[in-house]
């Protein structure tokens, strides 16, 4: 199978507001395939690139053969500290996490991330560590795994599909991916498109089993600790859950008070941290999404440190 490369979404506005020069240091999580991190290169700054794919470690280290300022790092982005640590750092000049899935490892059905093509039903970004997706699906209890498909899918029909995936794997197992897009289908009902279902159901399973949600409160909660005054991150994210949680973070550190509103005198001791760069959500423009149909979900945000 020959899979596409690997195209970086919003690339120019994410390198417009991280601002790379000589000497600048950065951090991006996940690295992918180093497509924003070969321009932050280009630039002249250092980049410590942060993934748990094998593949993107790979690509990590063959583009630091040509960049002596890249340094590679095997793990999850939840810990930033322990990714500038890696490369002698402190704190850093700016912060890239992009979020979710590369296109290449939805294209890959090893990967298992994708129902459009049969493979294991693994769905860890590092399959070394972790249990995977056929595991969750085997074991929870039909209430636990329809509140599993509710909570990380946000779909509506979680309990019959719940339902569906626990009578099947009665007769067999479910290990691959086409078997479970198969009972999947086959529990919508005929006027609903199974297409956005089947897409809800494996992000759940992809979330669950990689703690993506975790790892993102992690990440967001050592920013200002990791940035210098001046420094910013910029957050890609690709589905509301991720949004909804960078925005509320975003919003409550650029604040000087959480007191409820109309409280007469500041309580609750909290001074505001960052400042935001982006007071909306940055979106691929008609032109981006033409060359790549995937941008169209990004949805970016940016912060300063203050």
């Amino acid at each position: 199978m020959t899979v596409p490369p690997h195209v970086p979404v919003l690339l120019e506005s994410t390198i417009d507001l991280l601002q790379p020069a000589k000497g600048r240091r950065y951090i991006v999580g996940t690295f992918g395939f180093g497509g924003h991190s070969a321009r932050l290169l280009a630039a002249g700054a250092e980049v410590v690139g942060v993934d748990l794919d094998g593949e993107a470690q790979a690509a990590c280290r063959d583009l630091a053969t040509d960049h002596p300022g890249l340094h590679c790092h095997h793990a999850s982005f939840r810990h930033l500290d322990q990714a500038a640590a890696a490369a002698g750092w402190t704190r850093v000049d700016g912060i890239l996490l992009d979020l979710g899935v590369s296109s290449r490892q939805l294209d890959h059905p090893d990967k298992g991330f994708s129902y459009r093509a049969d493979g294991p039903l693994d769905l860890r970004f590092d399959p070394t560590s972790g249990r995977p997706a056929s595991d969750l699906i085997n074991t929870l209890g039909e209430e636990e795994l329809a509140n599993l498909i509710y909570r990380w899918g946000e779909e509506r029909m979680s309990r019959r599909l719940a339902r569906a995936v626990v009578a099947a794997r009665r007769e067999e197992p479910v290990t691959t991916t086409g078997r479970l897009a198969k009972i999947l289908r086959n529990a919508v009902p005929g006027a609903v498109k199974p297409t956005p279902v089947l897409s809800r159901v494996f992000q759940a399973l992809r979330i669950a089993v990689n703690e993506e949600m975790d790892a993102l409160a992690q990440a967001l909660g050592q920013l200002a600790d990791m940035l210098v005054p001046g420094g910013r991150a910029v957050v890609i994210s690709y589905h509301s859950l991720e949004d909804r949680m960078v925005k509320q973070h975003f919003e409550r550190e650029s604040r000087t008070c959480l007191c409820p509103p109309r409280t007469p005198i500041c309580t609750c001791g909290h001074e505001a941290t960052l400042r935001r760069v982006t007071r909306r959500a940055v979106q691929a423009d008609a032109m981006e999404t033409a060359v790549n149909p995937r941008a169209r979900s990004a949805r970016l945000r940016a912060v300063e440190r203050i």
